[in-house]
């Protein structure tokens, strides 16, 4: 009878790795791997069909049917999972490759695979210094506010140096500020002295 694994050792916790096919997604995977080396990966790609009925109306049909435009999509989202895996395998994690077809806003389809996998964590990269996600900039933010479990959000190498740049500014202007202030209060002081010095 096979012994029971310890929770939380590598191979009995699953994380929901968000993969887009950018260096910045490639990026998060390699965090994950350094972070919870090990652990079942589930890389993610979400992508949203086009709906004819959307595409019906006055306007003149569209050039290209919709049908081989989603068939085009769903093969280069398998294509990137597959890529994703790869590279979380690379990292150390037990990769497994899904792609989610959304009918709605992307992160409910990437909630319903956190809640059907019991994932203890949700991985997305940045590309900017503010909170943007490598997937279609609004993911990242929905599902900070929306998902049932933590988000951890892997800033870019470009993003983290532009983060260290701004601090750096931020507290030299702070610094450049504190200075000027203690110049004037100095000067306010020396100039009470020399007014206590004559009336004396």
């Amino acid at each position: 009878m096979p012994s029971a694994r310890k929770a939380g050792s590598p191979g009995t916790d699953t994380i929901i790795v968000c993969y887009d096919g950018s260096p910045q997604a490639a990026e998060a995977i390699a965090y994950a791997g350094q972070l919870v080396p090990g652990w079942r990966a589930v890389v993610v790609v979400v992508w949203k069909p086009v709906i004819e009925e959307a595409l019906a109306g006055p306007l003149p049909p569209p050039a290209t049917d919709p049908a081989d435009v989603n068939k085009r999509a769903r093969e280069s989202a398998e294509e990137w999972a597959e890529g994703g895996a790869e590279l979380a395998a690379k990292a150390g994690l037990d990769p497994e490759p899904a792609v989610l077809e959304a009918d709605g806003p992307r992160w409910q389809a990437i909630e319903l695979v956190v809640e059907q996998r019991d994932a203890k964590l949700i991985v997305c990269g940045t590309r900017h210094s503010g909170v943007t996600a490598a997937l279609p900039q609004a993911l990242t933010g929905a599902l900070v506010a929306h998902a049932s479990r933590p988000v951890l959000v892997v800033p870019s190498t470009k993003a983290a140096a532009e983060r260290l740049r701004e601090a750096e500014h931020e507290r030299a202007s702070r610094h450049r500020v504190a200075r000027a202030a203690a110049g004037v209060a100095g000067h306010a002081r020396e100039k009470a002295a020399a007014a206590r010095h004559k009336r004396t």
